[in-house]
């Protein structure tokens, strides 16, 4: 009994090791290593409805090409929101106060309307009030048409005048716009620590999107 058993042990020895050898031996010659690999395609993202009217915008101006990203700026008038992208990625959303009409559109000076449309930086500089000032270029084209056309239906008095200097700024008083005031004659509103992270982005090239 005790030799069979023996003998049993061995067996299984003999085999286990034939097993083990045989899984050292040549590998399987596939060529896969020989052939050059597929070219790299990045993962195409959806855009966003807004992301798709950012492309667009920068195509129309000539703003999308030799992998330029300029700075474009979105203003949403209803939830009174700022959101800066670079190029079309969406870099942080910051609150806004507007004027004291906050959702009709500007049409002429002293209705304290937001304007909205697309605008161009005209310029940006210090303000002894406002800590800093980003100009927009209002009033542009769609603006004086908007105008004509509130005078010819009678909507706006033949002296009205559309007016002007509407920009980006900060605040004299942090409160009015933490409290959600609006308080401006037309302009958007940030608080200064928040322009303070806007300001060094904005560029000649920066749009600035201003919708309800």
């Amino acid at each position: 009994m005790r030799n069979a058993s023996y003998y049993l042990i061995c067996l299984l020895l003999v085999g286990c090791l034939a097993g083990c050898a045989g899984g050292l031996g040549k590998p399987v010659e596939t060529g896969a290593l020989d052939e050059p690999l597929p070219p790299y395609e990045p993962r195409q993202t959806k855009l966003t409805p807004e992301q798709k009217f950012i492309d667009q915008i920068l195509s129309k101006n000539g703003l999308n090409g030799n992998g330029s990203k300029p700075t474009v700026i979105v203003v949403h008038k209803l939830t009174r929101k700022l959101t800066l992208y670079q190029g079309l990625t969406p870099l942080k959303t910051y609150p806004v106060v507007l004027g004291a009409d906050p959702y009709n559109d500007k049409l002429s000076q002293g209705d304290t309307c937001t304007p909205e449309g697309v605008y161009r930086v005209r310029a940006k500089y210090p303000h002894p009030k406002w800590a800093k000032f980003i100009w927009l270029d209002y009033p542009n084209t769609q603006n004086w048409l908007k105008f004509g056309r509130a005078k010819q239906t009678g909507k706006l008095p033949e002296d009205a005048d559309i007016g002007g200097q509407v920009g980006i700024h900060g605040t004299e008083d942090d409160l009015k716009n933490l409290t959600g005031q609006n308080w401006t004659k037309g302009c958007v509103s940030l608080l200064n620590k928040d322009l303070e992270e806007i300001y060094p982005l904005v560029t000649e090239k920066t749009l600035v999107v201003i919708k309800k």
